[in-house]
C-alpha cells in the first residue's frame, strides 16, 4: 500500500504544479509517506517532469485528441506511469502492476471514463 500513496502523493504534486508552477511544497495530508516512500515519489515527479520524451510518447498513442486537450488528472497520471515504466530502473513495478495502479488512480481522481482512457492510451505506450 506504500507505493500506493507514494504514487498519489506524486500525482498530487504533479497536478498542483501544472495548475500553479510555484507551487513549493505539497502536505501528503492523510497519506502515510515513509522516509522510503517519499524518496520514490519525489523520484517519480523528478523523471516524470524532467522526461519530455514521455509527453511525446502520450501524444503518439493518442487518437483524435492532443496533449494539450487532455484532463490534467488524467495526463499526469500517464506521465507518472510512463515514468515509473520507462525512467525509475531497478525501483520500477512490473508492467501490468504500474498499469494497474493508474487505472485505479484514474478511478479516483478522474472522470468517469478516465480509469478507460488511461489503460488504453498506457496498454499501447508501454507495449513498444
Amino acid at each position: 500500500m506504500s507505493r500506493r500513496n507514494a504514487r498519489e502523493y506524486a500525482l498530487k504534486v504533479l497536478y498542483s504544479r501544472e495548475l500553479n508552477p510555484e507551487t513549493e511544497t505539497i502536505d501528503s495530508g492523510e497519506l502515510e509517506l515513509t522516509e522510503k516512500d517519499r524518496a520514490f515519489a519525489d523520484a517519480l515527479v523528478k523523471a516524470a517532469a524532467e522526461h519530455k520524451e514521455i509527453d511525446e510518447k502520450i501524444s503518439a498513442h493518442l487518437t483524435n485528441w492532443s496533449l494539450s486537450q487532455l484532463n490534467v488528472v488524467d495526463k499526469n497520471i500517464l506521465r507518472l506511469a510512463l515514468a515509473e515504466f520507462y525512467f525509475m530502473g531497478d525501483e520500477a513495478e512490473d508492467r501490468k502492476l504500474i498499469i494497474n495502479e493508474a487505472v485505479e488512480m484514474a478511478k479516483v481522481y478522474g472522470g468517469e471514463s478516465s480509469y478507460r482512457f488511461v489503460n488504453a492510451v498506457l496498454d499501447k505506450a508501454t507495449k513498444g
